[in-house]
């Protein structure tokens, strides 16, 4: 006989649930209903009430305990009813006096006395799906729950279906329309969810899709942001205090590092523009060519980028790219790797400069290759009988994040929005949330070092701050007409030599 039962989601909240029984069934199946709505109004009635439960009542105030034996009077006010008795006798008499009051009854561990069961419950945030054996076998359905919970993403869930919500709200046309639509959105969705290793580079090039698009937008921001407040500021200020000489000496400060910072922002914009990420790489690669501290390298590329990452954060945000609990995951932990990283660099950066120097040299030298390799990298056949892959914890990864780009001066992007990408996660919520905690943990960093190395490199944040801002729109538009694979070539070779170049001087 085929399963004929229909499921149905109670809104518990606004009834009033009976519960017969007061040991460990009548706990686990109390457990059940208050996990799915805890506000539920429970009465339960029972001659001999577990400790467990008892300790139940001190969270949950609409729980009221009776230890006494049952009365039809219990039934007058109950909506539906739940036996857990452990006695097959007794739970019948009830159920008859239960259907004498038009109450509908659920007989643990009884499904022949049931008229509704309680499924085994799938949570994720606004998501439940409910899991029925008709009664048959509780153990498939647990294990059944159990691998549902574990295979769907527990992250992106919830990002998926506040912006489905927002999406349906603003779709124009009728029902039918409205329906086809929301079909594509969610199929699209899933199709990225099924892609596997081979697939990585597709990935790969959706994610640089994206981050183009998302850059057009930053560009405008920085644009108008920047050329407007900064040419206006600057030149109110020149005017006011006649600093024209000031000006031209601090251009000339440490050998004309202005001028070499304002191309190092640029070229570290064209590569953003392109791929997505590698800001930080660049920049550190190019400080580290001319000998700057590696404290001043990291601390001078996170002044930067918390005003180039503010914009990008800001155009994932309203683009609705930004998945809020993967920012909140990734965040503090990040932010805590970013301080010890920071602090570990302007402590030991300056002392042990010849040391820490080769070392960050070699970690850059590492994603040159890694951008290399992506650069040559063939597609692989797909597999059909591919495994699950294993999700990397995101606390674990935020940490390693925060502090490598903090005291790498870069890394990031490289690290954690690749990892991300290549374990399937859906591309325009990672780079969108990967993008915002990038943004709250470069101002963890950029805090640390001014209040441990100080304020003396602004000739070199404003040179690539300058670098990025005003080339911004025209990086844009060149990257937009260079492929991707050559980009990848170009400057995966770059970062090579450069790296090379700087462990042999550092070693020499």
């Amino acid at each position: 006989m085929s399963n004929t039962l229909y499921p149905i989601f109670l809104k518990l909240e606004e009834l009033s649930v009976l519960i017969i029984g007061g040991g460990n069934i009548a706990l686990e199946k109390l457990q059940s209903v208050l996990g799915n709505s805890p506000r539920a109004r429970i009465k339960l009635v029972a001659k001999e009430i577990n400790d467990q439960v008892k300790d139940l009542k001190q969270n949950y105030p609409n729980l009221t305990l009776h230890e006494r034996s049952y009365t039809d009077n219990d039934f007058n006010s109950a909506d539906i009813a739940i036996v857990a008795v452990n006695d097959i006798i007794l739970a019948e008499q009830i159920r008859s006096r239960a259907h004498q009051n038009n109450t509908l009854v659920n007989i643990a561990d009884k499904p022949g006395l049931c008229d509704f069961y309680l499924g085994s419950i799938v949570r994720k945030g606004d998501l439940k799906i409910a899991v029925s054996t008709n009664g048959k076998s509780p153990t498939v359905a647990k294990r059944l729950r159990e691998i549902l919970t574990e295979i769907i993403p527990d992250e992106e869930m919830d990002g998926l279906l506040n912006n489905m919500q927002h999406i349906r709200n603003q779709l124009q046309g009728d029902f039918t329309h409205k329906v086809k639509e929301l079909n594509r959105l969610t199929t699209q969705y899933l199709g990225e969810k099924e892609t596997g290793p081979a697939e990585t580079k597709l990935e790969m090039e959706k994610l640089i899709s994206i981050t183009k698009a998302v850059q057009r937008r930053a560009n405008i921001y920085l644009g108008i942001i920047g050329v407007l407040t900064l040419i206006g500021i600057l030149a109110l200020i020149i005017y006011q205090f006649n600093l024209s000489g000031d000006i031209q000496s601090f251009l000339s400060k440490d050998g004309y590092i202005f001028y070499w910072m304002l191309l190092a922002g640029f070229l570290a914009e064209i590569v953003a523009g392109s791929m997505g990420m590698g800001y930080g790489v660049i920049c550190t690669t190019i400080l580290l060519l001319l000998n700057v501290p590696p404290s001043v390298v990291s601390a001078s590329i996170h002044s930067a980028e918390s005003f180039t990452s503010a914009a990008g954060s800001i155009s994932h945000y309203k683009l609705g790219n930004v998945n809020k609990k993967m920012v909140w995951v990734l965040f503090p932990v990040a932010a805590v790797g970013a301080f010890i990283g920071a602090f570990a660099l302007s402590h030991f950066g300056e002392h042990y400069a010849h040391i820490v120097k080769p070392i960050i040299a070699c970690y850059t030298l590492y994603l040159g290759i890694n951008i290399l390799r992506n650069a040559f990298s063939r597609k692989e056949k797909r597999s059909v009988n591919r495994l699950p892959r294993k999700r990397t914890n995101l606390r674990i990864l935020g940490l390693v994040g925060g502090f490598i780009d903090s005291f790498a001066g870069g890394g990031w992007g490289p690290l954690v929005t690749g990892t991300l990408i290549k374990e399937g996660r859906t591309p325009r919520y990672v780079v969108g949330s990967s993008t915002m905690a990038k943004f709250l943990l470069t101002i963890v960093s950029a805090l640390t070092f001014i209040f441990t190395i100080g304020i003396h490199h602004w000739n070199i944040v404003l040179g690539l701050l300058l670098g990025g801002v005003f080339t911004a729109p025209f990086s844009a538009m060149f990257t937009s007409r260079l492929p991707a694979k050559k980009m990848f070539a170009v400057v995966g070779f770059v970062v090579i030599i450069m790296s090379l170049i700087t462990i042999v001087k550092s070693l020499a």
